[in-house]
C-alpha cells in the first residue's frame, strides 16, 4: 500500500484526535518570542486539572527542586517554556486515548509505559550528550510510537491481523505491520504529528525512530529515540508491542558516541526518572 492510499485511510478517520484547544494555545504562546511566562500562566490556570497536574509534577522528585513551587507562573519560570509544552502535550495525548474497554485499556497502558520509557530514555540520554533540546527529546520519544495507538483504536481488524502476525512469527511489529498493511506505525505517527501541526523534527523523527539515518538533518534527534527505545525494551519497560528487540543501527550508535561504560550509568537513570513520572502519570 502507497503513502497516497495510507493519507486517504487517514483522512478517512473523522474522529482521529486533535490536540485540546489549552494546548494548541500554549504552543501557539511558546512560539511567540514576545510571550512571557505569566501569559501562559493565565492559559493553564483556566484548566484546573492541567494547573494541578503542573504543580504536582514541579514538586516531586522528577525535577528535584528543593523548595515547594506553590504558583504556576513560578513553575513556568523554573520549568522552562519547552518543559510546560512537554507536560502538557504528555497528559493530554494520554488522556485523549483512553481505553474503551477493559483489555484495550490494558494494552495501551503497557504501549504508554513503553513510550513513557523511551521518553525517559530520551532526556537521560540527550542530558549525557548535553543536548540542548532535552524536552524535544522527551516529547519524540513519547510520540515515537503513537501510530501503533492509532492502529488499535482505529483500525482494529487489521491491528488484530499484525497482533496474530507478530505471535504466530515471532518477529517485530514493525514487519508484521508491511507486510500486513503494506505501511507501518512511524508513517502513520508521522502523519497524525502533522495533523497536529507538530515542529517538522518531531515529525521526522517520528517516521525515522527506526532508520535514524533517514531523518536528514536530524539524525542526530532520530538516533537518541532510537537507541533510547532499544534501552527501553532491554529493560522492560511497557510493551512495545512484540518480544523482539530492534536492531541497533550502527550509523545511530556511531554519530552518538556514547561510551559503552556509560550505558549502565544511563540506564539506571532512566529506571529512576521512569519511576518517578511513571507515579505522577497514573
Amino acid at each position: 500500500m502507497s503513502t497516497p492510499d495510507l493519507r486517504k485511510i487517514i483522512a478517512g478517520i473523522d474522529d482521529l484526535p486533535t490536540l485540546p484547544r489549552t494546548v494548541l494555545k500554549i504552543t501557539e504562546l511558546i512560539n511567540d518570542p514576545q510571550s512571557s511566562a505569566r501569559d501562559i500562566a493565565r492559559i493553564v490556570t483556566d484548566d484546573q486539572v492541567l494547573t494541578a497536574r503542573l504543580l504536582k509534577l514541579v514538586n516531586s522528585s522528577f525535577y528535584g527542586f528543593p523548595r515547594r513551587i506553590a504558583t504556576v507562573n513560578s513553575a513556568i519560570v523554573l520549568l522552562g517554556f519547552d518543559a510546560i509544552r512537554s507536560l502538557l502535550l504528555t497528559t493530554s495525548v494520554f488522556d485523549m486515548f483512553g481505553g474503551r474497554s477493559k483489555q484495550r485499556r490494558q494494552d495501551q497502558e503497557k504501549f504508554w509505559d513503553h513510550s513513557l520509557g523511551c521518553a525517559v530514555g530520551a532526556k537521560v540520554i540527550g542530558e549525557y550528550l548535553r543536548h540542548d533540546k532535552i524536552e524535544e527529546l522527551f516529547v519524540a520519544g513519547l510520540l515515537h510510537d503513537i501510530g501503533k495507538i492509532i492502529e488499535m483504536l482505529y483500525l482494529p481488524d487489521e491491528y488484530a491481523k499484525v497482533v496474530d502476525t507478530v505471535n504466530q512469527k515471532n518477529i517485530l511489529m514493525a514487519i508484521a505491520e508491511e507486510n500486513i498493511l503494506g505501511y507501518g506505525h512511524a508513517e502513520i505517527g508521522k502523519l497524525l504529528a502533522g495533523k497536529w501541526n507538530l515542529p517538522i523534527k518531531l515529525e521526522q523523527v517520528i517516521a525515522h525512530h527506526h532508520q535514524p539515518a533517514s531523518a536528514g538533518s536530524f539524525i542526530k534527534e532520530a538516533s537518541i529515540v532510537h537507541v533510547a527505545d532499544i534501552l527501553c525494551r532491554a529493560l522492560d519497560m511497557g510493551y512495545g508491542g512484540d518480544n523482539k528487540i530492534p536492531p541497533l543501527d550502527h550509523m545511530a550508535w556511531e554519530s552518538l558516541k556514547i561510551k559503552v561504560e556509560s550505558l549502565e550509568v544511563i540506564m539506571e537513570t532512566m529506571k529512576e526518572e521512569f519511576d518517578d513520572i511513571s507515579s505522577f502519570i497514573a
